[in-house]
């Protein structure tokens, strides 16, 4: 398979990206070594290598404990704003209902 200048510029205009004529032919050149690359790789011998699986032992796991450690502080003491066990934020003008634009007119 091969990638022509005009593949390269379809998707540049699909993905709205601005390409000067240089970085166009750089692109062509190294999505072509790609491609070749990907030949290369399908064109390898695999037949009596050995097959690779997973290794027999497992990670070794932390202890699961009921008792971890707590926070150093409660969450209310680092929050910028707690209230009724909630963490609070500042309303956001469009929860409001008022549409600026009606405002306007």
């Amino acid at each position: 398979m091969s990638i022509q200048r005009s593949d390269v510029e379809k998707v540049a205009g699909l993905a709205r990206l601005q390409l000067g004529r240089e970085e166009v032919e750089r692109l062509t050149r190294d999505c072509q070594a790609i491609l070749d690359y990907f030949e290369t790789v399908r064109g390898a011998e695999a037949d009596g290598g050995r097959p690779t699986r997973v290794p027999d032992r497992s990670a070794p796991l932390r202890e699961d404990r009921p008792d971890s450690e707590p926070l150093e502080r409660p969450l209310e003491q680092i929050a910028p704003a707690w209230r009724e066990g909630y963490f609070t934020l500042p309303r956001l003008p469009a929860m409001d209902g008022n549409d600026s634009a009606e405002d306007e007119s």
